[in-house]
């Protein structure tokens, strides 16, 4: 049990200083965040001072207000030099990861159109078939996993476009709030 009250105690510790951190790093007095909140500068104080913890819906508007995980928040100490480069590095991608993004975005459109091209070819050559009455078993076997691979395939590199989109998209609104966004 006291281990329990122990990790307990550290973690109200590192909330209550990351968060008067996070808050003077902006540049903010506890009212002007409480009011980007949705909170009084009462609650922010006690927070702060460590006399009251949030509820975990406060908690978790303060990790998306300042853009890192509740985890963070309440377990690690952000007011280490060491974990203040963490910290930036949680504000953007820097420039290699950035192509690394780009890259991996143009490699996935590259891919969808490499599906689409075979399954251009395959739909002409099934025509071609379609006129055979007396198809081998085999060909037909292999006409039916073709169609099943490929909405597979499609399926699968829809899905891994929608994720880099919307980490392109992530990275541009954090660079846009930094001042680093870049053009594409």
């Amino acid at each position: 049990m006291d281990t329990v009250k122990q990790e307990k105690q550290i973690a109200s510790h590192y909330l209550a200083g990351n968060l008067r951190f996070l808050r003077k790093r902006r540049k903010m007095s506890q009212e002007e965040l409480a009011m980007q909140l949705g909170l009084n500068r009462g609650n922010i104080a006690s927070y702060e001072n460590g006399s009251a913890e949030p509820k975990i819906g406060n908690l978790l508007r303060m990790a998306e207000y300042f853009s890192i995980s509740l985890i963070d928040l309440a377990q690690r100490d952000l007011t280490q030099e060491e974990t203040l480069q963490s910290l930036v590095r949680l504000q953007g991608l820097c420039p290699q990861e950035r192509a690394k993004l780009e890259g991996l975005f143009e490699g996935a459109l590259e891919f969808d159109k490499f599906l689409q091209g075979i399954y251009t070819c395959f739909s002409y050559k099934s025509k071609a078939l379609d006129d055979a009455n007396d198809l081998p078993r085999e060909a037909v076997f292999l006409r039916s996993h073709f169609e099943q691979l490929f909405n597979a395939a499609q399926q699968l590199s829809e899905r891994h476009l929608q994720l880099l989109r919307m980490c392109r998209t992530k990275e541009d609104s954090n660079g846009a709030a930094n001042g680093t966004s870049h053009q594409t």
